[in-house]
This record gives structure tokens, C-alpha cells and sequence, in this order.
């Protein structure tokens, strides 16, 4: 509770340990929906499509005259704060992930104003945990791959998440998503690499841009 009592951080930001996968992930940081004092205007423009991403700090809740949902966020990154305006259709699609607290990206279409820093319309939540990979294993055929198929598929049967599996041959220059729907975590990665080695495996990360 150190910046709620003080304002301030002390034993370190939050969004510290995350920002290797924060810096991947986003295309603007809060700093470009600020105005800049020389051109007066912000970095990032009205209507452009952008990706910030950092811990919800501020939530206010409101009702339009049709009696639907709609949220204010605060979001802060390393750098400061940006306004999120989620209307009613995106509040219904993302309000499990809208918790003071959460760490998020947020993609969605810049509004800018005259005087005032730039708000980003949320399109799209997506919490740090959810984001995405590819796991990518390479073979040196399609024969040595047909050797091991059924052990991979063994390997991922039952493991449930929102990542992909990718074989590639080197030979033929054939690449196959063999699965859709895997979880690539430390326990599956160590058991590939313990299998088919280090220099096989390779994890690719989603950007949250090309969502």
C-alpha cells in the first residue's frame, strides 16, 4: 500500500518484473498520450490503433441513459498514466479482467483531445497471464518429424491453453501448427527440451497488435 499512503513507490514499481513481456507487447507507452510541449500535440494520433499495457490503478463505473455498463480506467506503466474509455459492448466482453490492480494490455483506437492528454478506447483486454505463444520444435525432415509425432501428441494430450504448437522441416521447408489449443509452461518445455534439446525449442510470443 506504499503508493496509496504516500504516492509514491518504494521497494520498487510493481510493473518492474514484467517489463521484458510489457516491452514486447505494447506499441505506445503512457508518455506518447501526453502532449508534448514543443508541437503541442501528443505523439500518438487521433483514430490510430495502439497497445499500452501496465496495472489498472482506477476504476470508475458508469451507466449510459440506456441503463448499460460502461468504465473509466486509470492504467500505469513505468512511465505514468493513460485514460481508458471501455463502452458498454467491450465492458460486457472484458469485465472480468477490469480489477483494480491487474496487470493488462489494452489495445484499442486513440481519441485525442485539444488541450488534454490522449485517451485510448479499449477494443481489447488481455491480462499478462493470458497472453500467448508459439512453441516452435524443428526437425531436420518431414521423416524424422513422422518418427516423433505420436510422442508429441501424446505429450500435449490433456494440456488445455490459448497457445500453439509448430513443427517445422527443415529440409522440405514445411511448417505445421500441429496444435491449437496447448498450454506451452515450464513443465512441457522442460520435458521437450529434455527430449529433442535446447536448440529445437524455441517459444515466440503473440504480439497483442496482431490479436
Amino acid at each position: 500500500h506504499e503508493k496509496e499512503s504516500t504516492g509514491m513507490y518504494f521497494t520498487g514499481h510493481p510493473m518492474e518484473e514484467y517489463e521484458a513481456k510489457w516491452r514486447k507487447n505494447i506499441t505506445a507507452t503512457t508518455m506518447d498520450f501526453q502532449i508534448d510541449e514543443e508541437t503541442g500535440r501528443a505523439k500518438v494520433r487521433d483514430g490510430s490503433k495502439a497497445v499500452v499495457g501496465g496495472m489498472i490503478t482506477g476504476k470508475t463505473i458508469k451507466h449510459t441513459k440506456n441503463g448499460k455498463t460502461m468504465a473509466f480506467l486509470t492504467v500505469e506503466d513505468l512511465f505514468g498514466t493513460v485514460e481508458i474509455l471501455v463502452f458498454p459492448r467491450d465492458y460486457e466482453n472484458n469485465k472480468a479482467y477490469l480489477n483494480e490492480d491487474s496487470k493488462v494490455f489494452v489495445k484499442g483506437r486513440v481519441s485525442e483531445e485539444e488541450d488534454n492528454a490522449s485517451k485510448l478506447i479499449c477494443e481489447l483486454i488481455v491480462p499478462f497471464e493470458q497472453t500467448s505463444c508459439e512453441l516452435r520444435i524443428g526437425f531436420a525432415d518431414i521423416a524424422s518429424y513422422k518418427e516423433e509425432e505420436k510422442y508429441l501428441l501424446d505429450m500435449i494430450q490433456g494440456i488445455k491453453g490459448q497457445d500453439s504448437l509448430i513443427v517445422y522441416c527443415a529440409k522440405e521447408k514445411a511448417m505445421k501448427c500441429l496444435a491449437k489449443n496447448i498450454l506451452a509452461d515450464r513443465t512441457l518445455l522442460e520435458k521437450l527440451k529434455g527430449h529433442f534439446g535446447d536448440s529445437r525449442i524455441k517459444v515466440v510470443e503473440k504480439a497483442i497488435e496482431n490479436i
